[in-house]
């Protein structure tokens, strides 16, 4: 487009945006996610469960429209200088170009992604595309049409973890994805989506990537579990069992090719964010204003933190319940922040360092149990002093594959390997000695013990909280095994897997239909304590995991039956390993 195109452009824009009609939003949940202005003054949010986008006339602070474009968003990005976007829906996997006209919310093409996109940036000439793809465990790269309306995708690479947040760079060549729940990032050259290397920060639960002022680092907020400390009130106090923060690492340490893709970092940056007394669960999104001003949201504890420098003091602000994502305005002289429960977009004063203004984006209906309990599973404030949430250990229902020492187990210094929750519901006994039968015990043991939600002087939770991240818990469902994800055709080595698995007596604690039992069993096995029997975890979802045991000491299947010989897999032959490998990638 030309500078006078471009122009014309945002003239257009502008005129439509002081002329927008009324407009009435029904009254629904929404769960706003992702931000993209589209035009001056015209911002535009994807809203999870409604599947819709919504726009905002910032100026006006009045929502102008929306449209239901999709069943579940998970985010939206604009294309530089034309009025398009970009979406992706996660129950749909598809991938969505939109254009803004005035008020209107148009979809130009839909093309099928990999199994459950959750993240997509676009290069800045706006011609190629890039997806990202939980479950299917791929990010993929498209061609954009604009003019014609049409989406083509080019290529598409398997990444050895799940994930979800990606930075690229300004020139479209590197690509660097993290992910979704423990602690592993990937760096990939475009637009081959060439897999250069995969390291492993110190933290998991990465709620941001940026570009370090410099230039030079890539910016990484998270949290990191202590394995070896214990859940008392002390350590929780001082920050010593999960800690919150940034990490940078050098961009060249990252897509050094003369390095082993698996090599440790040679030099890592750490900047902490919270302290004794006042924790800063789940650090989010990263802005930068070309001015120097640090932006932070701090998803756990509903705050945005602003600061003159990654090593200067915070100023920390309450904007409401968990802001997921944010945008500078033009002037940079506001933060834009939506917040996924409040259902608002809330704006922070850069200048003044308050909170300036909420935008509702329309009417909701009375939070029930599940609201209620989707709220406070991601709520740092149910824990002493703010340090970590549910969600900390759990990331998305799932794991963080990190060690914990709580007393879930009715010991301390014996650490043992976050399980996945989703689709736990159906699979009790809980606790790897499996010495809870009630969902509803253990979470009260863990709101005591873990989270030390008795210690704090208020937000104590109530029956009612209780009983509504219980019920929160039951909806969790189970991930799509790894083989459906990426589309594999059916396979012999599958059904001779299966017929192996029964015939070497796996079935007898990963029993049919739920692959668990209520028993504990001696499999070679034992903690710090001396503890040998253990409660098997079901293979459901197994596929979708990347550490096994209590321990966590193995991280491929490979590792369980070979090198741990599990149960009896010390005998197998080379073609009898790939054959149950093959039916575990199914579950």
């Amino acid at each position: 487009m030309t500078r006078f195109g471009s122009l014309l452009f945002a003239l257009s824009l502008a005129f439509a945006a002081a002329s927008l009609p009324a407009h009435t939003p029904e009254k629904h949940f929404r769960r706003p996610i992702a931000l993209a202005w589209v035009g001056d003054g015209l911002l535009a949010v994807a809203n999870r469960d409604a599947g819709s986008i919504s726009l905002v006339d910032v100026e006006r602070r009045k929502i102008v429209g929306e449209k239901v474009v999709g069943k579940r968003l998970s985010d939206l990005v604009a294309i530089p200088g034309n009025g398009f976007l970009v979406a992706t829906d996660e129950e749909k996997s598809e991938l969505l170009l939109l254009e803004a006209k005035g008020s209107v919310i148009e979809v130009r093409a839909r093309a099928a992604t990999p199994h459950s996109p959750v993240n997509v940036k676009v290069t800045r000439d706006g011609s190629r595309i890039v997806v990202a793809s939980l479950w299917a465990r791929r990010v993929s790269l498209f061609r954009v049409d604009v003019e014609r309306g049409e989406l083509h995708r080019e290529r598409v690479t398997d990444l050895p973890f799940p994930p979800r947040l990606q930075w690229l760079d300004t020139a479209g060549e590197r690509l660097v994805l993290a992910d979704a729940f423990a602690d592993k990032v990937a760096a990939l050259c475009l637009p081959e989506l060439r897999l250069v290397s995969t390291r492993t920060l110190p933290g998991h639960n990465m709620g941001g990537i940026a570009l370090a002022p410099n230039g030079s680092d890539l910016l990484f907020s998270h949290q990191t579990l202590n394995p070896y400390v214990p859940t008392t009130r002390p350590r929780v106090f001082w920050g010593a069992v999960m800690s919150n923060g940034i990490t940078g690492v050098e961009i060249a340490d990252l897509f050094d090719e003369t390095r082993q893709p698996l090599a440790a970092f040679g030099h890592l940056k750490h900047y902490p964010v919270g302290g004794n007394g006042k924790g800063a669960g789940e650090p989010g999104l990263m802005l930068f204003t070309k001015s120097g001003t640090v932006v932070l949201g701090i998803r756990g504890t509903g705050e945005v933190a602003v600061g003159d420098g990654l090593n200067h003091e915070w100023t920390r602000l309450s904007v409401g319940q968990r802001p997921v994502a944010g945008i500078l305005g033009p002037e940079e002289r506001f933060a834009y922040f939506a917040d996924v429960y409040g259902e608002a977009i809330r704006l922070v004063d850069l200048e003044k360092r308050t909170l300036a203004a909420s935008i509702s984006l329309g009417p909701t209906p009375k939070p029930g149990l599940l609201q209620l309990g989707e709220t406070l599973f991601h709520n740092s404030r149910l824990s002493l002093d703010g340090w970590y949430s549910c969600n900390s250990c759990h990331t998305g229902g799932h794991t963080s594959s990190q060690l914990n020492d709580n007393f879930d187990d009715h010991s301390f210094g014996t650490p043992k390997r976050v399980p996945s929750l989703l689709g736990t519901a159906e699979t009790g006994p809980w606790t790897w000695n499996g010495l809870q039968g009630s969902l509803t015990t253990l979470l009260r043991q863990s709101l005591a013990t873990t989270l030390l939600n008795g210690e704090r002087k208020q937000g104590r939770a109530t029956h009612l909280d209780q009983e509504a991240l219980v019920a929160y818990l039951f909806t969790l469902p189970l991930p799509p095994p790894l083989s459906e994800a990426r589309e594999e055709p059916p396979s012999p080595e599958i059904t001779k897997g299966k017929l192996l698995f029964d015939k070497l007596g796996c079935n007898e604690c990963h029993r049919f239909p739920l692959f668990t039992s209520s028993d504990e069993y001696d499999v070679g096995l034992h903690d710090e304590a001396g503890i040998k029997e253990f409660n098997p975890p079901s293979l459901h979802g197994v596929s979708q995991r990347d550490r096994f045991f209590h321990d966590g000491s193995a991280t491929s299947f490979r590792e369980v039956l070979e090198d741990a010989g599990h149960p009896d897999g010390d005998g197998l032959s080379g073609r009898q390993l790939k054959q149950l490998i093959a039916y575990l990638r199914t579950l």
